[in-house]
């Protein structure tokens, strides 16, 4: 019995050795953060009703679905941020206008929700606050364009049970509400902006996740509230007139990072005698001062370094949702998808992460002095980054 219990012990051990995979001494890749974003595009509808309260009329306005996002487990985190850019249209009846004509000016929300389905009424989970704004219509400080940013807020999964979707079917949402008591049927406000001709142009946000597991480790913050350029000029050509507001240092950056960002500054338009349309993105630069993604910037992160779209609001100098001084807020997430090398050297280089703005006059003549600036001022800790490293 004892040879035959050897023999059985022999045959265990080599159908075990065979058993291993060939790759089971490899190194094995460290859990790092997930980014999923609608990136380009990401509008789904073109218009949102305006109703009578906010419950009446919510549309999923982008949407991340199964297949952009992870299996969610006990311990992820998820952060979350977007931004959406409504307009205000057909003041009056004529080849621009979209809808019914109206002069109500809509209370706009937004949030983001966890849900099992694009449906704005399926039960869900908030993974954001509600931001609120006042879209004013009327003029003659008529908002015209508004921007809604979500501020990149985290939220924990301690019981999968709780979950309002099976944890590999997901889909996270954005949900916009416009309202207003005295709407009628055929109000409604377009996502993105009107056109001249009655179209929608779109393009002006993006939603964005960022998903932990439990064993990836803790992130880095840095922040700078250095205001890079202390005005805006009126006078210059559209693509010369963008100045950086905020810029933040990404050292070394490596494929398979992830990033999340929030800023905010101040637009002051006490010094003119018009309102101003406030227009801000966020690239990734090769110096503090650049305001295209050029050069070993652009392809470090997808969508040729454009960390957020470009959107904007009209900033007025009487009573409106974005009555001066104006605040302008961007928030989003990106991924690091190549590694930063100095051309030269081959060796790590830094980039920068940047918010830049512009802005045009809205007085009907379109004459202002060349002297003429917005003034910019940093509200609060300025830009603030968060990284992940792999």
């Amino acid at each position: 019995m004892s040879n035959r219990r050897a023999l059985i012990a022999a045959i265990a051990l080599a159908c075990a050795a065979i058993a291993i995979p060939a790759g089971a001494g490899a190194a094995v890749k460290p859990p790092q953060a997930e980014v999923a974003t609608t990136g380009n595009d990401s509008e789904l509808i073109e218009t949102v009703p305006i109703g009578r309260s906010p419950a009446s009329s919510p549309r999923v306005v982008m949407s991340l679905g199964p297949d952009e996002l992870e299996r969610i487990d006990v311990g992820d985190r998820l952060r979350a941020s977007g931004e959406v850019q409504v307009s205000t249209t057909c003041l009056a009846a004529g080849p621009r206008c979209v809808g019914s004509p109206y002069e109500v000016n809509p209370k706009i929300t937004a949030r983001i929700v966890l849900a099992g389905s694009r449906d704005p009424a399926a039960p869900s989970l908030a993974l954001s606050s509600t931001t609120r704004k006042l879209c004013k219509q009327q003029r003659p400080n008529r908002n015209h364009h508004c921007t809604l940013a979500i501020p990149n807020a985290e939220t924990a999964i301690s019981d999968v049970g709780g979950l309002p979707c099976p944890r590999t079917a997901c889909y996270v949402n954005l949900v916009v509400t416009a309202s207003s008591k005295h709407a009628k049927p055929g109000n409604v406000v377009v996502v993105g902006a009107d056109e001249p001709d009655g179209s929608v142009k779109q393009d002006k946000g993006r939603l964005n996740v960022v998903q932990t597991h439990a064993a990836v480790p803790a992130p880095t913050t840095t922040s700078s509230a250095a205001i890079v350029n202390a005005g805006l000029p009126l006078t210059e050509g559209s693509d010369e007139k963008r100045r950086v507001v905020y810029s933040v240092p990404i050292p070394a950056p490596q494929k398979g990072e992830a990033l999340a960002f929030d800023a905010s500054f101040q637009a002051n338009i006490s010094e003119l005698r018009f309102n101003t349309f406030v227009a801000t993105r966020v690239i990734l630069g090769d110096t503090p001062t650049s305001t295209d993604s050029k050069g070993i910037a652009r392809p470090v992160i997808p969508l040729r370094g454009a960390a957020t779209e470009s959107n904007g609001f009209n900033c007025t100098l009487g009573g409106s949702g974005y009555a001066n001084p104006c605040t302008s807020v961007k928030a989003g997430a990106t991924r690091i998808s190549r590694s930063a090398l100095d051309p030269n050297t081959g060796q790590p280089a830094t980039v920068y992460l940047n918010v830049v703005a512009s802005a045009k006059p809205l007085n009907e003549d379109r004459t202002v002095k060349a002297s003429r600036q917005v003034a910019i001022s940093p509200v609060g800790r300025g830009l603030v980054v968060t990284r992940w490293r792999p």
